[in-house]
């Protein structure tokens, strides 16, 4: 893949309104007949044109998160040549009518899913700013925390299986009972802090031991639920900066020497360990 070294990011705000799912009620909100997804669509600009087709990665954010909260990780995934679609969910976001809730969690693997269609078809449409964008055979999800839950659901549960995914990261997250990672061997990279307190590390490692490869799981070790995932300049912040970018590059760009890259990157003594079944 052919990259400017420090490109500029351009971002388009969406809203994607998926009419044939219902929002539930929540506290004082009523519900509503339709689901709104506020995304922020953001991607690498080399010149006055488009330059793509290019891979595209939807990001799912945390409780209480909205699309751009951890924008300062995954603008590194845009400078390195890929598009990101981050919406912010209806209800478990922290402005969420009637109170930020987890109990809608059940419907946001269905909102990835919905947000990859309408990039996929804006990117398609010769009359979209987005023309040409996004490569609809090279889409991964990626996400952090209750995010990582949704995309685990939207990657391994054949009941909310998102189709064509090349690659999935899950950033501090667990699996639900309907996950099949036994049977389901889309590729997967894990990172988690092995001091947790939210979150426990176990739970990614128990995901680790139950899925296919190939698979990666990087402790970041002396890290809690939010210190590691900033894209800051902080060592553990550049290990998940670099290995989630080469195992991207491997998986979904299908770039053979970033598997090296991925594993020789992953394990630096005191700061992460790096297990691989690739």
């Amino acid at each position: 893949m052919s990259r400017d070294p420090a490109p500029a990011i351009e971002r388009i705000s969406l809203t994607l309104v998926d009419e044939s799912r219902p929002t539930p009620p929540n506290g004082a909100y009523e519900g509503a007949p339709h689901r709104t997804l506020a995304t922020i669509v953001s991607w690498p600009v080399r010149g006055p044109e488009v330059v793509g087709p290019m891979p595209l990665v939807v990001f799912a954010t945390g409780y209480g998160g909205d699309s751009m909260n951890w924008s300062g990780l995954t603008d590194h995934w845009v400078r390195a040549g890929y598009v990101v679609a981050a919406p912010t969910f209806p209800l478990s976001c922290k402005d969420a009518p009637g109170g930020t809730s987890g109990t809608d969690l059940p419907s946001q693997p269905g909102d990835v899913a919905f947000v990859a269609r309408e990039v996929l078809d804006r990117s398609a449409a010769r009359d979209s700013e987005m023309f040409g964008l996004v490569d609809p055979d090279r889409v991964a999800l990626a996400g952090k925390s209750f995010g990582a839950i949704t995309v685990l659901e939207a990657g391994y549960n054949p009941a909310e299986q998102v189709p064509n995914i090349r690659a999935v990261i899950a950033l501090t997250g667990m699996a639900l009972e309907g996950a099949q990672f036994e049977a389901i061997g889309t590729p997967l990279l894990l990172a988690h802090g092995d001091e947790d307190a939210l979150v426990p590390c176990s739970a990614s490692r128990h995901v680790y031991e139950r899925a296919q490869p190939p698979k990666f799981f990087l402790t970041l070790h002396g890290e809690d639920h939010l210190s590691a995932f900033h894209g800051g300049e902080a060592p553990a912040q550049v290990i998940v900066v670099e290995t989630t970018v080469a195992f991207l590059d491997h998986y979904v760009s299908g770039e053979a020497d970033a598997l090296t890259r991925l594993q020789r990157i992953g394990d630096v003594p005191g700061v992460s360990t790096l297990a691989a079944s690739p």
